[in-house]
């Protein structure tokens, strides 16, 4: 039990059938409004052994509750141990004289037995990554950046042929990454989802307590920056067969070939669109960047979801699409330029984005791209692929 969390409950309840309860209700102190210098400490002396408790200093900080005219089938349940630390542990509660009850009141008859709770020990969550995943590369960036001990969460990396895998669909149904397990043993997918679980759960500890910025327009705008890009280039928002990304546009080919199975196969038009969506949140972004980080002056969770995407284009359009050597010029989007060069002084974001060039520097070694050069070489009369 010692190795777990357990914490003492408390059920109280009345046992009277006839009556309501009148006389000496009981009252419970919000634990949010006890200071730590309330508590006050007393020895309870027994014949075999020797205890000890806390009473309670008063305060007018102190917020009591308590449930009026309960009768038999209601029951009150409140902690008064917790082996947990970082949460509320204790609830003083105590009688009182209602000067609501009538005069005189029913004598109060009531019963209280205390259980003992045993939670299983939480397990280290289960981050499923894959090397050239962006969407992955943003919870690798921030388990970099955080600085927790390896041992607190579990980091497994997989290939592409293990997202068809029935074991791994119990993981995440859309056969994707990234993925997690929580410490209760839930399925988790979606990164910002996951993201925002890890924030919370690890708030606090690490290197950096969290990620927050100051103030709530700040915070609103990271959300901002990042639902932009979860919607309008990394999610198709659509489970079903032949809907795809818009970052899909940069490499999912016209037609079946080894790198891309015939159901997520792009057509032209469709392709042009979502390139030219590229287009249009890339110039929203450079227009709508704070600097030196995308939100401002401290790195945020928008940096760590923007920046592996980025390397992906920064990779794949130039070299497939003929634009510009985006985030290393001046011409087109100098302010996001900006912004990527100096991410790259930090080793995190180089690491990882040595893991992406990587990959697709080898799939490109090995044709990935070239259905899609020669579509664009044949159609640009027809569509715009280029552009500044």
């Amino acid at each position: 039990i010692e190795e777990g969390r357990y914490a003492f409950v408390n059920v109280w309840r009345s046992i009277d059938d006839q009556h309501e309860v009148e006389e000496c209700p009981l009252a419970l102190c919000d634990p949010a409004s006890v200071n730590n210098d309330d508590f006050v400490p007393y020895r309870m002396v027994y014949d075999d052994r020797v205890g000890g408790n806390y009473a309670l200093r008063y305060s007018r900080e102190h917020l009591w509750f308590y449930y009026p005219r309960m009768n038999k089938e209601e029951c009150l349940l409140f902690k008064t141990f917790d082996s947990r630390e970082d949460v509320p542990r204790f609830v003083f509660h105590t009688a009182f004289d209602d000067p609501s009850a009538p005069v005189p009141p029913h004598p109060r008859r009531s019963i209280e037995i205390r259980a003992v709770a045993v939670l299983p020990k939480p397990q280290a969550p289960v981050f499923y990554d894959m090397k050239h995943s962006n969407n992955a590369a943003r919870i690798r960036l921030w388990l970099k950046k955080k600085g927790l001990a390896d041992s607190e969460v579990n980091r497994v990396v997989i290939k592409y042929g293990d997202l068809q895998s029935e074991d791994y669909a119990k993981v995440n149904p859309l056969k994707k990454v990234p993925a997690l397990i929580d410490a209760n043993g839930n399925a988790l997918f979606e990164s910002d989802v996951i993201l925002t679980y890890l924030e919370d759960l690890f708030r606090g500890r690490g290197v950096v307590p969290h990620f927050d910025l100051g103030s709530s327009e700040e915070r609103a705008f990271v959300r901002l920056l990042i639902r932009c890009h979860d919607l309008y280039i990394a999610s198709p928002n659509c489970t079903q067969p032949g809907f795809s990304h818009t970052q899909g546009s940069m490499y999912l080919a016209p037609f079946e070939t080894p790198f891309c199975p015939a159901w997520r196969a792009m057509d032209t038009p469709t392709r042009a669109a979502k390139i030219a969506e590229i287009h249009k949140q890339l110039s929203w972004l450079e227009a709508n960047l704070k600097g030196p980080y995308l939100a401002g002056a401290a790195i945020s969770l928008a940096d760590f979801t923007w920046f592996p995407t980025a390397v992906f284009m920064e990779f794949m359009l130039p070299r497939v699409f003929g634009w510009p050597n985006v985030f290393h010029e001046h011409d087109a989007y100098p302010r996001l330029t900006a912004w990527f060069q100096h991410l790259l002084r930090d080793d995190d974001f180089v690491a990882v984005r040595q893991d992406i060039i990587e990959h697709f520097s080898s799939t490109w070694e090995g044709g990935q791209f070239a259905p899609i050069i020669e579509e664009v070489n044949r159609t640009r009369d027809q569509y715009q692929w280029t552009f500044h």
